[in-house]
């Protein structure tokens, strides 16, 4: 028996309201995380001292070993226990070939005029020949990286492959050589300041180890801004997973290169896939061999 008009109408009315509600309800919920966006950051310090206390009292578990399926189990040997002064040097990079911002440009100022008795190097495709040593060519996948990527790939080999400083080109708020000379003073292969806030936390491929290093967010070092020893075993676990990533990518990213931010069409990699989803497991694996230093913090505001 075939239902009446009046039924089939009752039915697609139904139909129309529901999906009315539900294109609601998504609005709201979009706009209420707008509303929320400028607060986040505020309200997750507001809660870290009492995440923090928390894994004080339990903390976590962390083995390379119960991630086989990573980049974690790899072990080098420990090559580079020294004493040696680390290279008085930062590094800061620009990879496009456009003029730095003014704002980019103060920032950069600021950072030279705060460490006057460091080498401040701005590397832009310009001066690429005078950072790029023989030895350890660029990979083939640079040139096809966004802007922010290539970035990514650069301070990995500055820390590999120079050591030193790396700087994010925004305003410090204090000078470095004093976290210089304690690296000079201690047996530490990085120093940088703790993470401020488990929420900023790359997306891990894992939802394990992603959860894990939400955890773990006191262990683990901003991206913002480091000082290297070179070729520790850190960096040299850092540079083997990333060159992975790269040769891996090649076909894709030659026939889809990235933009600037790389959030163009079929641009393969995602935004934290070659630095912190690699970089910030790793802390937690040597996190011993780190040195935190406040003084390394930088402004995150009004910088671009």
């Amino acid at each position: 028996m075939e239902p009446g008009p009046g039924l089939v109408d009752r039915r697609i009315d139904t139909r129309w309201v529901g999906f009315v509600i539900k294109r609601r309800l998504q609005l709201l919920k979009h706009r209420a995380y707008l509303a929320y966006k400028p607060y986040r950051f505020p309200v997750a310090g507001a809660l870290e001292p009492a995440f923090r206390a928390a894994h004080r009292i339990k903390p976590v578990h962390f083995d390379p070993l119960d991630w086989p399926d990573t980049h974690l189990p790899h072990d080098e040997p420990l090559t580079r226990e020294t004493t040696e002064p680390i290279p008085r040097q930062i590094f800061c990079f620009w990879t496009g070939s456009n003029p730095l911002t003014e704002n980019r440009r103060r920032s950069l100022d600021a950072i030279r005029r705060m460490n006057g008795d460091l080498d401040v190097r701005l590397i832009t495709p310009a001066t690429m020949d005078e950072f790029v040593v023989p030895e350890h060519p660029l990979h083939p996948a640079y040139e096809h990286l966004s802007l922010i990527h290539r970035s990514d790939y650069l301070r990995c080999y500055a820390m590999h492959v120079h050591g030193g400083g790396y700087a994010d080109i925004k305003a410090p708020f204090h000078p470095w050589t004093q976290t210089f000379e304690l690296m000079d003073r201690s047996s530490a292969w990085m120093a940088g300041y703790r993470v401020p806030v488990r929420l900023m936390t790359p997306n891990m491929t894992d939802p394990a180890l992603e959860l894990v290093m939400r955890r773990c967010s006191e262990l683990r070092l901003g991206q913002c801004s480091y000082i290297c020893r070179p070729d520790t075993p850190l960096t040299k676990e850092w540079w083997r997973e990333l060159n992975l990533r790269l040769d891996h990518g090649l076909t894709e990213l030659a026939a889809h290169p990235g933009n600037a931010r790389g959030d163009n069409a079929d641009y393969p990699l995602q935004l934290n896939e070659i630095l912190a989803q690699i970089i910030d497991p790793l802390e937690v694996k040597y996190r011993r061999h780190l040195l935190y230093s406040a003084s390394l913090f930088v402004d995150h505001s009004n910088y671009l």
